[in-house]
C-alpha cells in the first residue's frame, strides 16, 4: 500500500503508514492518534489533527423517494483548516459522538 498523501503543503507527518494502520475505522473514515483518514477513490489522504483549526457539528438533508418523498437529517462535521473547509459526511448519529471524541481539542474539559 501506498503511503496516505497529506492534505495540508508542509504539514506531514513521519509515520503516516503506522498511524493508519493501528487507526480506528468509523464509517468510511479512520481515525489515528495523529490524523484523520479520508478515502479519495482507490488512495488515502489525511488531515493532521494539528492543522484543525475549528471543529463545528452540522448536519446536511438527503431527499430519496420518487412517489413519496423522503427527507431526512444526517449528521456532518465541518473541519477548519489553513486550505479551507474539509466535511466529514456521517451516516448515524452514533458516529458522529465517536468521532467527536477523536476531534475534541487536547486541552479541553469535558
Amino acid at each position: 500500500m501506498a503511503a496516505p498523501s497529506c492534505m495540508i503543503p508542509g504539514k506531514n507527518l513521519d509515520n503516516v503508514k503506522e498511524d493508519f494502520r493501528s487507526a480506528v475505522k468509523i464509517e468510511q473514515y479512520r481515525f489515528g492518534k495523529e490524523a484523520l483518514y479520508v478515502p479519495e477513490g482507490l488512495r488515502w489522504k489525511y488531515l493532521p489533527y494539528t492543522a484543525i483549526e475549528k471543529v463545528e457539528e452540522s448536519f446536511r438533508v438527503i431527499s430519496a423517494g420518487h412517489c413519496v418523498p423522503v427527507r431526512e437529517k444526517r449528521p456532518e462535521i465541518d473541519l477548519s483548516t489553513e486550505i479551507g473547509t474539509v466535511h466529514i459526511q456521517l451516516e448515524k448519529q452514533d458516529s458522529l459522538r465517536k468521532v467527536m471524541g477523536f476531534l475534541k481539542p487536547s486541552g479541553s474539559a469535558d
